[in-house]
């Protein structure tokens, strides 16, 4: 995050995650400078309206997207993120869950997981967490700089290692982890929390995920592919 994106970071603490913009119950975005310093991101969303939002509509009252950096140094946990359907049926701070990576920088043989095999149904996605073998039936594709690769709710997936990526999501931080590589947390000496039953219940099977190719937007000052 120094290196690429010009971030001062504290010394000998692993920092792999920044959030930008954020209007959620705990977090909120801060104006540092201008005329709106030290007003929050929900203030101005009520005063500004559609001159801050244009044709966006709010999500539950909220600023309708979540960004941030992530630097993967490793392979991050296998997760799903709740659908339409879980988040009617749970509510309060359970919301629908969309997100899209554009990969910033990547080794080469940097991959990303994302979406299950062709074929892949409810009972073979079952035994596979059963027998601690959930990668088998994911599609592990290329992490391609510049490109940008959408993770509808209900998909699986996961950043693997040597990625940087701005991650653009709906204002939802519920996530459900299908599988960690059995890491251990420092913190506890324990395996890190599964949530197994509810990352199944959200699944959408038989999705059709393209590879999103590189868009090139061109204007008098600025050209910028995304």
């Amino acid at each position: 995050m120094e290196a690429l994106l010009d971030k001062k970071l504290p010394p000998e603490v692993a920092i792999g995650e920044s959030w930008e913009v954020v209007d959620l119950e705990d977090e909120e975005s801060v104006v540092a400078a201008g005329p709106g310093k030290g007003k929050k991101l929900g203030e101005l969303v009520q005063s500004w309206g559609d001159d801050l939002l244009g044709r966006a509509g709010l999500i539950q009252g909220r600023f309708p997207l979540l960004i941030k950096f992530r630097d993967a140094k490793e392979a991050l946990s296998i997760q799903v993120h709740p659908d339409e359907a879980t988040a009617r049926r749970l509510g309060g701070r359970v919301r629908v869950k969309h997100e899209a990576w554009y990969v910033i920088d990547a080794r080469p043989e940097a991959f990303i997981y994302r979406g299950l095999r062709e074929g892949v149904n409810a009972d073979e996605l079952r035994r596979a967490v059963d027998e601690d073998c959930v990668v088998s039936v994911l599609n592990r594709i290329p992490a391609r700089k510049g490109h940008c690769y959408t993770l509808p709710s209900g998909t699986v997936h996961a950043l693997g290692g040597g990625v940087t990526v701005a991650e653009v999501q709906t204002p939802s931080e519920v996530t459900y982890r299908l599988y960690d590589w059995n890491r251990v947390d420092a913190a506890t000496g324990r395996r890190r929390e599964l949530h197994i039953e509810e990352a199944l219940a959200c699944v959408s099977y038989g999705q059709s995920l393209p590879e999103e190719p590189p868009q090139h937007t061109a204007s008098v000052w600025t050209s910028v592919t995304s």
